[in-house]
């Protein structure tokens, strides 16, 4: 390796595992030659080298997946451009049910591989036994079988990483150890090694297990933990075929690779220890945990049963070494917040191997490009509360990840640790009224409601769960009476100062020059055009306004609005979401709760759609503004923490009289997909224009300040690209929809499903999608004129396609 450590480097790389040496390579294939390095020991020593090396196609979402695709093609050629042996081999994946959710879930895997053109079908039990013919095949129902995964020799593919990087300008040196990143006026500046100074405009931070303390030297949130991860392999096995499929198991818990005549079999444990709860030894280098038979007994027992051969056979090696996993399964990958310049990309669950090269790829291209080519927001840093970093988090909450590796992924699937760490002041009240909460940030939040006598715990399946007749109550009583959710977990961040309007007006697509007591919806977009965020903003005073947005989103909208406040402006921002608790009513009959409740006028005449209110519940003061996002008439009333139960309870008291009912996040999702409401995220992202997603009503490109992006989205809007966000209902009452369902135009792909639910009023499950123009179209009318089908398991099933709202699309039972 280079033995001279340079002074100035354009990018600075922290660690030599599989994520450094891609990005390294990344770099230097695109020509930017000025890279560094810096491996603390030697490569591939802290996890890589002991990686099982799955390579699969698919995964679990549209960004991931992609970045396995290109590993995989990468790996075919990289032998061939470096000459460095890499041990790959697409010999196909075998992944088997033994139950019909599984199954299920399985054939919801094959329909997700259509999105991005990866064959994946599904094979008998027969032809199950015939590819891998030491199975057991007892208990299987049938399985899942995709030709173009395999598996590869992590050492030697990182090798041919690093070379391929080295041969085209990047320079590598090992045993050098980063004591700091360099920082000033929160700007990169570069590294301090044990070895000297390298400064830098970049610096990404792939040190595996030993990121999160890095980043914490400078205050970036890395929310993994290691844990111990097992696998086992076999002597040699007389007559072993060599074309063997990596068989996965999941109810078995377990998964195996033919490895040199050998089995390699390894677990997804059903119980998993954190491991490193002092921090990573620094001398930790190509070393094993101790085997602990027992942490692996019941899954060991159903391998030996799954693959008989197993029980004659002698074990050549029992390992046990750590792989670090994220609080929440989603990689960190982006730069971040407040380190300008500091990138991240760790905390990969286990997939390093197969996903590395694309998600170094992903890295790469948004530090050369100045933002991401694709959607990654599940992974921006950006995302992650404080809380969710520390230590006494994540050693409850990453081992959970690692046993849902191989679990059921069921949809609207609920962690089971880490919970009732952030509760809003009716959460005891809501706890009495027999509330299921779900986990969202953090925050516990009503799902559903049981009646007496019910549980309130979910069921899971991939059919209709338990609390699907509750949820359609709900759905009713929003629908017909009146019905009211805890929305306290609204992000509320407070603008304030003189250049507070010239300021919103600016990052904010609509006019923001609206009157003290008015409200309005807008977007904010990137210089590209794309949507950033959604948002609703309401005004208190000439310098006073208040930005209300998704719970999941406020860390990151409050990110994005401070960092465009100029040295000049007289504007401040605070984060204000837990100084008020937000209950919102909603339904034909809420203004007759609220004119009961309140003893003042809510007449359209007095109280108009998008205005704010100051008045008393009993007697508390509060204030309200009419909105709702069911689609029904509705309003949102602002709480003091320290009045919020009273107001509860007065509500509830004359809500009897209404047939008020208290609802959950499941039926508020399934009555604003019914409505064709958006949520940034899932309908839309930094990726898609306003006109593409319905939102160009937004934009107002006449008032007297341009607003960021606005150039871009005319453009984007003027070349009419797509997809386009439509709205569709399966014509079959019976299947459900969730999402990542593809699309059928006429029998081919032509989309996906990017939110769903099943709608009380339709009847029937119902969905947003994104959906490309038929070839050679320009005209987003000609997606009415052809027949659709969405894939459900395996079956293409009848759907109805349009450009308009299912529910009320003229927008009339809002302005009751």
């Amino acid at each position: 390796m280079t033995s001279l450590l340079p002074k100035h480097a354009r990018v600075a790389i922290i660690g030599g595992g599989i994520h450094g040496c891609s990005v390294a390579y990344q770099f230097a294939k695109e020509g930017w030659t000025d890279i560094v390095l810096i491996e603390r020991k030697k490569l591939t020593s802290g996890t890589t080298w002991h990686a099982a090396g799955l390579v699969g196609r698919l995964q679990g979402g549209h960004a991931t997946t992609n970045f396995a695709k290109y590993g995989s093609d990468l790996f075919a050629e990289l032998e061939r451009e470096t000459g460095q042996k890499t041990g790959y081999k697409r010999c196909g994946s075998i992944s088997i049910a033994t139950n019909e959710e599984r199954l299920a879930e399985l054939r919801r895997q094959a329909d997700f591989a259509l999105i991005h053109d990866v064959e994946a079908y599904e094979i008998s039990v027969s032809e199950i036994v015939e590819r891998w013919p030491l199975i057991n095949p007892e208990g299987v129902l049938g399985g899942i079988y995709v030709p173009g995964n395999g598996y590869i020799n992590p050492i030697d593919l990182t090798m041919a990483l690093m070379k391929g990087a080295r041969s085209n300008g990047a320079q590598i040196f090992e045993d050098t150890r980063v004591e700091e990143v360099l920082m000033h006026a929160g700007q990169v500046r570069g590294v301090r090694t044990d070895k000297g100074v390298v400064e830098a405009e970049f610096v990404v931070n792939c040190a595996g297990m030993w990121a999160r303390e890095l980043g914490r030297q400078n205050g970036a949130h890395i929310p993994l933990h290691a844990c111990e991860h097992y696998y086992l392999v076999t002597d040699v096995i007389p007559d072993l075929p060599q074309d063997l499929p990596v068989l996965r198991s999941y109810d078995d818990s377990t998964y195996f690779k033919e490895d040199a005549g050998k089995l390699l079999f390894g677990f997804a444990h059903n119980r998993v220890k954190p491991w490193g709860m002092a921090g990573i030894p620094e001398d930790f280098s190509f070393d094993s945990l101790p085997f602990v038979e027992d942490d692996v007994m019941d899954v060991l027992e159903m391998a030996l049963e799954r693959v008989p051969i197993l029980q004659e056979t002698g074990i050549r090696t029992f390992f046990n070494g750590p792989e670090s996993y994220s609080y929440d399964g989603n990689f960190i990958l982006g730069e971040a917040p407040d380190l300008k310049g500091y990138y991240i990309l760790a905390g990969v669950n286990s997939t390093g191997i197969q996903s590395g090269a694309g998600a170094g790829r992903a890295l790469a291209q948004w530090i050369m490009q100045g933002f991401p080519q694709q959607d990654l927001n599940d992974m921006d840093p950006a995302r992650i509360e404080e809380f969710q970093a520390r230590d006494l988090y994540l050693q409850q909450r990453t081992p959970e990840t690692q046993t849902r590796t191989y679990a059921m992924h069921w949809p609207n699937n609920q962690r089971a640790t880490a919970r009732n760490i952030r509760k809003t002041p009716f959460y005891n009240a809501l706890k009495e009224n027999r509330a299921c909460f779900a986990e969202v940030q953090g925050w516990e939040r009503p799902a559903w409601f049981a009646p007496e006598g019910v549980e309130p715990v979910i069921e899971y399946s991939f059919g209709r769960q338990n609390w699907f007749a509750y949820a359609q109550q709900e759905q009713k009583a929003a629908r017909e009476s009146v019905a009211m959710i805890d929305y306290s977990m609204l992000g509320k961040l407070l603008v304030e100062g003189r250049g507070a309007e010239s300021f919103l007006q600016r990052l904010c697509t609509n006019d923001m020059a609206i009157e003290t007591g008015r409200l309005v919806y807008t977007l904010m977009l990137n210089q590209r055009g794309g949507i950033e965020s959604d948002m609703t903003v309401a005004r208190f005073a000439q310098d006073r306004f208040m930005v209300m947005s998704s719970m999941s989103r406020t860390r990151r909208d409050y990110f994005r609005l401070r960092d465009h406040i100029q040295v000049d402006e007289d504007v401040r921002l605070r984060d204000v979401t837990s100084a008020y608790a937000i209950l919102s009513v909603m339904g034909p009959k809420s203004r007759d709760l609220m004119e009961a409740a309140s003893g003042i006028d809510m007449s359209n005449e007095v109280f108009p759609f998008n205005s704010w209110k100051e008045f008393h519940v009993g007697h508390a003061a509060v204030w309200a503004q009419r909105i709702s996002f069911s689609g029904e008439l509705g309003w949102e009333i602002f709480i003091t923490p320290d009045f919020a139960e009273h107001v509860f309870e007065v509500l509830m008291d004359e809500g009897r009289a209404f047939g008020l009912r208290l609802i959950g996040g499941e039926a508020l999702n399934a009555l604003r997909i019914e409505k064709g409401y958006l949520h940034w995220g899932h309908d839309m992202s930094y990726t898609e224009a306003p006109h593409q997603v319905g939102c160009e009503f937004l934009c107002k490109t006449r008032k007297p300040v341009s607003f960021i992006g606005q150039q871009a989205y005319l453009e984007r809007r003027d070349q009419k690209s797509g997809p386009y966000l439509c709205y569709i209902k399966l014509t079959d009452p019976d299947p459900m929809l969730y999402h990542n369902e593809p699309v059928l135009r006429d029998g081919k792909v032509a989309g996906f499903v990017t939110s769903a639910a099943y709608g009380y009023t339709v009847g029937s499950a119902v969905g947003l999608c994104l959906v490309s123009l038929p070839q050679s179209s320009t005209d987003k009318r000609d997606l009415e004129t052809a027949n659709y089908e969405v894939m459900v398991e395996g079956r293409a099933i009848a759907a109805t396609l349009s450009l308009r709202p299912f529910f009320d699309p003229s927008n009339e039972r809002m302005f009751l």
